[in-house]
């Protein structure tokens, strides 16, 4: 009997494993049953493996529910063997065949070098019945033939699914099986009419102004579960759902749009959780603007940080809490911070009623302005890119003709869409975004119902900023008195 254990490698096939997913995906399988599928695969395994051992111990490695095919995939329990083998701290490897353990020859080669270096005896052994001894050569070069055979047949596969997967893309049809939250489990080409208005809100909240965090936070305090993990939405899904092209029906291959022959959007043969694709272009632009005008708002906690401003140096005063035996109490103050030498750094103001004086103004600003919004729709500026969007459709079309008449190179052709069409893209975008105008944009019937207490803090802001150009807080004439309404300048667009 040898001293030292044998290696035992457990992993079931590619092939089985996307069995056991693709009934999952279709429903015939639970998520335990599948994981209980696969653990029973690798329980046959072990019982056929200690058949080989003869006897000998075994130190047992298992990468369950992992692919050896794909080289991102990394197998830690394979990693392990290798390096236990390397230093001898086993004597050899044993596995049920030979495909359990390589589908990538550089796996393979890596361990042939350890058996062709050791000076020790080594053995592998399989239950395939094919000479696979990396002890020897012709055992060495079966496994070569072998792992090449089957690294090109899942290539081949690999290729055969690009295709048909780009093919169902170009025709619309959704490659999603269930579990996508909007959607029904049993079709998911069919809206789920509890949970789509619960997404189309999350959507409209973002275009409101809330961040994919409070969208996030908001979600969590609706006990919202994702489908598709049993927990709350982290703050990648709340993202991924807010701007995913699925919501607008739009069909897109590793995360690229899909264009006809035409150049038109391919559409997804599902029910969209917004019927046109207003929002859609709305929702990009809102994406480019925030992230270039609004770096900094991502962070900010106090309703008119930065928006008030120092009336001796015009700084913008930034919201601290107030701290009381080093414990955080509820009130905070506004404060000039010096972090220049043009900063005074010696004025500051109480922050509960300074807030409580702007939301009182602004609020009445707002109920004001909707009484005005049919009109103020009404007599919004035109937007200016109208003939631009024509020019650039007319010259899609003409490039489309010299295409089609075999007037124009390939790459030429390819170049010139790709620009031409991202060029449309922002136009569309940009038409969306003045399709509402700018002063009645942040008036929505959700605000009007529910008040100003029930906004997140980003959209406070928001509203603030459309009423507001700053608010200066002036010098107190005496320290430590109380919050003198007088200091508080508005200062309106």
């Amino acid at each position: 009997m040898l001293a030292k254990p044998l290696g035992g490698y457990c992993r079931i096939s590619d092939a089985d494993l996307a069995d056991i997913r693709r009934a999952l995906k279709a429903g015939l399988l639970t998520p335990e049953e599948a994981a209980e599928e696969e653990r029973k695969g690798v329980l046959r395994q072990r019982e056929d493996i200690e058949s080989l051992a003869g006897g000998a111990p075994i130190r047992w490695y298992e990468d369950n529910n992992l692919s050896a095919f794909k080289r991102n995939v990394r197998r830690p329990d394979f990693e392990q063997m290798v390096k236990d083998l390397a230093a001898k701290r086993i004597a050899g490897v044993l596995a049920y065949d030979i495909d359990r353990v390589y589908r990538q020859p550089r796996d393979l080669e890596r361990v042939i070098d350890i058996y062709e270096t050791s000076k020790e005896p080594l053995v592998f052994k399989t239950l395939s019945g094919q000479n696979f001894d990396l002890t020897t050569a012709d055992g060495r070069f079966s496994a070569r033939l072998f792992v090449n055979i089957a690294n090109k047949s899942s290539e081949d596969t690999k290729r055969r699914v690009v295709r048909g997967n780009l093919s169902k893309a170009r025709k619309g049809q959704s490659n999603a099986t269930g579990l996508v939250f909007g959607w029904l489990e049993s079709d998911p080409s069919k809206l789920d009419r509890e949970t789509a208005p619960i997404r189309r809100k999350a959507v409209d909240k973002h275009i409101a102004g809330d961040r994919i965090a409070t969208v996030m936070q908001w979600l969590a305090d609706e006990n919202v579960i994702n489908i598709a993990t049993g927990k709350h939405f982290t703050w990648g899904g709340t993202k991924a759902m807010i701007y995913s092209p699925r919501n607008w029906g739009i069909r897109t291959y590793k995360e690229e749009i899909i264009y006809d022959d035409g150049n038109a959007i391919v559409m997804g043969n599902w029910e969209p959780i917004f019927p046109t694709m207003d929002t859609w272009h709305l929702v990009q632009s809102l994406r480019k603007q925030r992230s270039k005008q609004n770096p900094g708002e991502s962070n900010v906690s106090y309703l008119l940080t930065g928006i008030a401003r120092c009336g001796r140096c015009g700084t913008g005063l930034k919201g601290k809490p107030k701290w009381k035996k080093g414990e955080r109490t509820p009130q905070y103050q506004y404060n000039c911070n010096k972090q220049r030498p043009e900063h005074c750094g010696s004025l500051s103001t109480d922050g509960l009623h300074l807030d409580a004086l702007i939301q009182d103004l602004v609020w009445a600003q707002v109920l004001r302005a909707s009484k005005q919004k049919q009109v103020a729709s009404a007599m919004a500026e035109p937007w200016i890119g109208t003939a631009e969007l024509q020019d650039v459709e007319n010259d899609i079309k003409e490039l489309q003709d010299l295409w089609t008449a075999k007037k124009v190179k390939a790459v030429s052709y390819v170049t010139a869409l790709d620009d031409l069409n991202a060029r449309k893209n922002e136009l569309l975008a940009d038409r969306a975004y003045h399709t509402v105008p700018a002063g009645t944009r942040s008036i929505t019937e959700e605000l009007l119902t529910n008040g100003w207490g029930n906004l997140s803090i980003e959209r406070q802001r928001i509203i603030v900023r459309k009423v507001l150009r700053a608010v200066i807080i002036h010098p107190a004439k005496s320290r430590g008195g109380r919050f003198d309404p007088a200091r508080v300048e508005p200062v309106f667009h």
